[in-house]
């Protein structure tokens, strides 16, 4: 759903987006977004909240605002995510829009002075040498036209210098169209005082209330907003709908959001902000959608757990090679840490049905094993090559160790922490001593190691940490992390005027844009940052090694006032040269990252909550 407001005076319309001036700020622990527009002589302000499934967008004339003025707007509403060959019905006081199941509505807390339905631009007018503005107030001569459309324009009323619009989704299977068009006239009538009534709603809609920290009501309002009903995340607002350069991003990766899961179950831990329901859906989300097999797929919807099209299936076609092993090691290593947390708070039925997830698990990653103790053949968390991975193989020993730490079943730890000493053994063949760093994958294709310096490895430092909580590390692959650490932080970071941080891996060309180098990634940047400040429980600051100055230097620059952060407090996933954004924003997976580290420098001294 897409929207654009503005007010009309007589029979010139302002659009609020046209306007230089205007300041956004959050209240209500950032559930609420207040935004107020500068016009000649008078301000509006819109404050915007969702409840649920329900949006309101409520707006206030300041003094001096004229007598023949209205609120004009243009939603554009796309069912099922559809843009094309939708319905419309306009009720007295509603607009439905709909597809198959889903069907959503808009109301008005005051009347609709005008109501029209907006079809969009057809190609020869896309082509054309004028542009087109929307919405063109004025009765369709199309009828049938204007009813398969999801524009709507509308001019509403304002009383005593107040409106509201209010926005329903539904699925026509559990809620009729009577009892929608009852919930968006309820709405409307409790939104009439939009101020008072907004910051009630928006109190109770928020998840945490209570917390005062920016960069963590920030962080967990970004997950809060990616969620669904089941618990579920997706990546990121779609920025490509027509995946022109990406598989999309409005889908549930079980590695982004088991990582996400994770890092959110850690900070609570640290924090206290009380996600102890979010934890409980993820764990129930996981366990619905756990394959027979024990792992699990690419990426589902995560309105229903079900399977959303994707490319890495392979597992569940039968090969091996189009899957990313790393996924399921994600998965497993938040139900083990959850089930740590919260084993004697759970009903047995609940600990039980994690028991043997983990079992089914433990099964799941070694059919992905080879004899040397290494993950087989399979694409890498950046889903743009095959190969045996040092990241995929560091995922494995984390789960492996979380799971022999954890699991009450004899048989699963002991086979758990057999395998973790393969696969960590294992790892001394991705070791590049003439380079100083793990490489990216055993093979480049030419039968050398990949050399490459790949963020990913950052992993190692969760292996190793999981490992010595079962098994001594000894001296000297300590000793190789932290060379890898210091080498892999200094050849991935990358400053130019306007921003610096990491960059995804060496010879990244996804995107350039003609820039002729690799972009510097958010994802990247916190997971150094998070990667060094887990590392200070490894090692000492050395003269080769300061995890505690790569830690303050990296988080700097996706702290809130850092170059990669926007002014919003939402973190892209990545950054051209020049300091333009770029790809999905908020990027989940980023947020959670800079929330674990946020929580483990609070912990360590270095601020405050």
């Amino acid at each position: 759903m897409s929207s654009r407001f503005g007010v009309r005076i007589g029979d010139t319309i302002e659009w609020f987006d046209a306007l230089d001036t205007g300041i956004q700020t959050y209240r209500a622990g950032r559930s609420l977004v207040e935004t107020t527009h500068r016009l000649d002589g008078f301000d509006v302000v819109q404050r915007d909240v969702t409840d649920g499934l329900a949006h309101t967008t409520a707006f206030e004339l300041g003094d001096g605002a004229p007598e023949d003025i209205e609120l004009a707007a243009f939603i554009e509403i796309s069912p099922e995510g559809r843009d094309g060959r939708v319905g419309q019905l306009v009720h007295d006081d509603v607009v439905e829009v709909y597809h198959n199941r889903e069907h959503d509505y808009l109301g008005a807390s005051t009347e609709f002075v005008e109501c029209t339905p907006q079809v969009l631009e057809r190609f020869d007018e896309i082509l054309a040498a004028e542009s087109r503005s929307f919405p063109e107030f004025g009765a369709s001569e199309e009828y049938e036209e204007s009813r398969l459309t999801g524009g709507v324009g509308v001019r509403v009323a304002f009383e005593d210098g107040e409106t509201s619009l209010v926005t329903l989704l539904s699925d026509i299977e559990t809620q009729s169209r009577s009892d929608a068009l009852s919930a968006v006239a309820t709405r409307t009538r409790r939104t009439n005082s939009a101020s008072a009534a907004l910051l009630a709603t928006a109190r109770q809609a928020g998840q945490y209330p209570t917390v005062t920290d920016r960069l963590v009501a920030t962080d967990l309002s970004v997950l809060e907003l990616l969620s669904a009903p089941t618990g579920a995340r997706i990546a990121g607002p779609d920025f490509d709908p027509y995946y022109q350069y990406s598989g999309g991003y409005g889908y549930t990766w079980f590695r982004d959001d088991g990582e996400v899961s994770t890092f959110l179950l850690e900070a609570d831990e640290s924090l206290g902000f009380g996600a102890a329901e979010a934890h409980r859906q993820s764990a129930e989300f996981y366990l619905q959608t756990q394959l027979p097999d024990g792992r699990w797929p690419h990426r589902v919807w995560p309105m229903n757990g079900r399977l959303a099209p994707g490319w890495a299936n392979g597992h569940i076609e039968g090969t091996e090679t189009q899957y990313q092993a790393d996924q399921t090691a994600s998965v497993l290593v938040f139900l083990a840490e959850y089930l740590s947390t919260y084993r004697q708070s759970l009903r047995n039925v609940t600990v039980e049905a994690i028991e043997n997830a983990l079992q089914s698990g433990v099964d799941g990653l070694d059919s992905s094993l080879k004899d040397d103790g290494f993950p087989t053949v399979c694409e890498n968390a950046w889903e743009n090559t095959n190969g045996r991975f040092t990241h995929t193989a560091a995922k494995f020993v984390q789960a492996y160790s979380t799971i022999a730490a954890v699991t009450y079943d004899t048989a699963t730890s002991e086979r758990a922490a057999t395998r973790a000493t393969e696969v960590f053994d294992a790892l001394d063949m991705a070791w590049a001593a003439d380079k100083g760093i793990y490489a990216l994958r055993l093979d480049d294709g030419d039968g050398d190691l990949d050399d490459r310096v790949d963020s990913t490895t950052f992993s190692l430092v969760d292996a190793y940490l999981a490992y010595r909580a079962i098994e001594d590390i000894g001296d000297t692959r300590l000793r190789r992390l932290e060379c890898h650490l210091q080498t892999a932080f200094s050849r991935l970071w990358k400053e130019t005027g306007d921003i610096s941080g990491l960059t995804r891996f060496e010879g990244d060309t996804w995107r350039q844009r003609g820039q002729g180098s690799e972009k510097v990634w958010t994802v990247s940047t916190g997971w150094g940052a998070y990667a060094a400040e887990k590392s200070i429980r490894l090692f000492s600051s050395t003269d080769e090694y300061d995890p505690e100055t790569w830690a303050d230097r990296l988080f700097d620059e996706i702290d809130l006032d850092g170059s990669l952060c926007l002014p919003s407090g939402y973190l892209p996933e990545q950054f051209f040269d020049t300091g333009a954004p770029d790809s999905a924003t908020p990027l989940g997976w980023s947020h959670a990252i800079r929330l674990a580290t946020h929580a483990s420098r609070v912990t360590r001294g270095t601020c405050t909550e």
